[in-house]
């Protein structure tokens, strides 16, 4: 397999493993985290900041305390990709997260609302694919270096 077809098969694995892996810790954040806060401009502007944070440290710890993988224990049998690139896919995706909360607390805090929900609408998701596809190629260059 050439090596732009398997970065390509990497990344389209890796966003949607990601993709499903944020929306459902996002459900259960917001259903636990809606019951003990009330809801309100503030809460509406951190939220997703709290949110990237903690789902950071969760992937980090699960890797490094308790050496679980949550990628790779999910769907880690389609990608065959080896230990050392699936922490790098850990790590990368954990700095992602973090990237992106340090993004969403700076543009929800400097920048009117109208600003925020178009950084929310189009930049996160953009955010979210370049990291995506950037994580992808250091797994490849991983494969094709070690």
């Amino acid at each position: 397999m050439s090596v732009t077809r398997n970065w390509l098969h990497v990344s389209f694995g890796l966003f949607w493993r990601a993709f499903v892996l944020l929306q459902v810790s996002g459900l259960f954040f917001s259903l636990l985290v809606g019951k003990f806060l009330l809801a309100g401009s503030f809460y509406l502007l951190l939220r997703p900041t709290v949110f990237y944070g903690t789902l950071a440290l969760v992937v980090v710890l699960a890797d490094l305390g308790f050496k679980l993988n949550p990628l790779r224990a999910l769907w880690g049998r389609r990608l065959n990709l080896s230990e050392a690139q699936w922490r790098t896919c850990t790590f990368s995706l954990a700095s992602l997260l973090i990237t992106m909360a340090i993004v969403n607390a700076v543009v929800a805090f400097t920048t009117p609302f109208d600003v925020w929900l178009d950084y929310k609408l189009v930049g996160k998701p953009a955010l979210f694919i370049a990291g995506i596809l950037a994580t992808s190629w250091a797994v490849i260059n991983k494969q094709r270096l070690g």
